[in-house]
This record gives C-alpha cells, structure tokens and sequence, in this order.
C-alpha cells in the first residue's frame, strides 16, 4: 500500500519529475518542499518498496535514493529501476559512503553519488545536471570505467588541486574540505570542475573509485 502522501498526486510526469525516496521523514518533506517551490514535479515515498511501486506506475526522470534504509536499500532499489528502465537517472544521496558502495554504484552506471551534508546550491545543480541530461539525451563521449586507471600526476594539477583531489577521493564531502583547507566550499567547488575536466571525468563517484584506496 502507498502512504497517504502518494495517493493524490498527479500521475502525468513533465519532463522534470522526481521521486525521492528516504526513511527519514523531516529530510523528506523538506528537500520535497524545497524542490516543489522551484518548480519541479516530486513525488515521495518512505521506504525502498514504496519507492519501487511509484516508479512502476509514474516512471519518474530522475530518481533520489538515501543509501541506508531498511529492507531495501539504495542499491537494491537503484537495479531494479534499471532493470525497468534502463535510461532513468538515478542519484544516490547518503551520509555513509564507502568504497564498496562507490563502486557499485558506479558499475550500476547511476548519475551522481552525494555525500551529506550537501549545501543546497550544489545539490540543485546536480539535479539540473541529471535531469537536463535525462532530457537532452544526446550521445557523448564515452564515460571512463571504474577499471580505468586515473592519471593524476600527469593530468597537471597545481598543489592545490592535488590536495582537494586526495581528500575528495578520500570521500570527504566540500563542507569537510574547505574546513581542512581553510578555504571556501565555493573555492573547493570550483577546483572539482577543473580538477574533473582535467582528469576527464564525470562523477565524483569515479574518483573515489580510482584513487580512494
């Protein structure tokens, strides 16, 4: 059975539809209300089954699942929306990473894999990414694999970049790295961009993978 939340919302998706899927109820309502404001179409549901059910009827663009939930976690919930479609864009957002969920995660090819806490700013923006990408769909070029072998040292990354780069990898969010570095999470932000387009990469999740060992 869906909760009552579920029961009167509109079953027509735009486009810019999202469904969030958590336990934790006030994180719930808020990102959803947060989101609604700014004009996105969110449905949201409670537990990993509840979310799979909504995404069999409603086939949302773009997908948001906590990692840690009972029963079915992230990860479960993530292959079996694959396996029903395949093209949907997923985002894992989670306060307990780890490599081996990294890596999964990767392998599942999902979108993004965001660590909490995660300033409000970055995680619209990530969003935006996944659904403009959902949208526009057109090929690109091919993203690395998680067997790929990270070039750092001849990616020519200055001191700074380097160290963003190792404590990143370490999986340490920009909150955390901007505390360390004693610099702003918008400074630690801007490095990333470069630091990626450096290295060729797409994700976050990749250079953990690569380098967080």
């Amino acid at each position: 059975m869906f909760s009552n939340h579920l029961k009167n919302q509109n079953t027509k998706m735009t486009g810019n539809s999202i469904l969030l899927i958590d336990d934790e109820k006030v994180l719930l309502e808020a990102v959803s209300d947060d989101l609604k404001e700014s004009g996105y179409e969110v449905t949201t549901a409670e537990s990993g089954e509840e979310g799979l059910k909504c995404f069999e009827m409603h086939q949302h663009d773009l997908v948001i699942i906590d990692l840690k939930m009972e029963n079915m976690d992230g990860l479960k919930v993530s292959r079996k929306i694959k396996e029903l479609n395949p093209e949907t864009s997923i985002m894992i957002l989670t306060g307990y990473g780890s490599m081996e969920t990294a890596i999964e995660a990767l392998r599942l090819d999902l979108d993004d894999y965001v660590l909490k806490p995660v300033n409000r700013d970055d995680l619209f923006e990530k969003i935006q990414g996944c659904l403009e990408k959902k949208n526009n769909s057109h090929p690109t070029n091919p993203k690395p694999t998680f067997s790929q072998n990270i070039k750092v040292e001849n990616a020519g990354l200055t001191r700074r970049e380097k160290e963003v780069v190792q404590l990143a990898a370490q999986g340490y969010n920009d909150a955390e790295i901007s505390k360390m570095l004693a610099i702003s999470a918008f400074t630690v932000k801007f490095h990333l961009k470069r630091i990626f387009k450096k290295l060729g990469i797409h994700k976050r999740v990749e250079l953990i993978v690569s380098l967080g060992k």
